[in-house]
């Protein structure tokens, strides 16, 4: 009669499904930011001139200077962004 080694049946560590999961939601977070910067690059250039033709860049220029800051943080965020992924 044969006898079962029990050491060849081993559980996958507790650790390893909770690590996996939380890189899943990583992933998945971070392509959530990537694809929200990407877009959010498109129309703010329309905003920024909308600003500037309104006189808005006068009253406040500190909010067009943030808007062409966040512009340039949203377009170097959302560069490597593919929808198709």
């Amino acid at each position: 009669m044969a006898t079962v080694d029990p050491s060849s049946y081993r559980l996958p560590a507790a650790g390893s499904a909770l690590r996996t999961r939380l890189s899943n939601a990583a992933d998945t977070a971070a392509t959530a930011v990537r694809g929200l910067a990407f877009w959010t690059t498109i129309p703010l250039p329309l905003v920024i001139v909308a600003a500037l033709l309104t006189g808005a860049a006068t009253a406040a220029p500190l909010f067009v200077a943030g808007l062409v800051v966040l512009n340039g943080l949203c377009a170097a965020l959302g560069q490597p962004y593919s929808p198709n992924r």
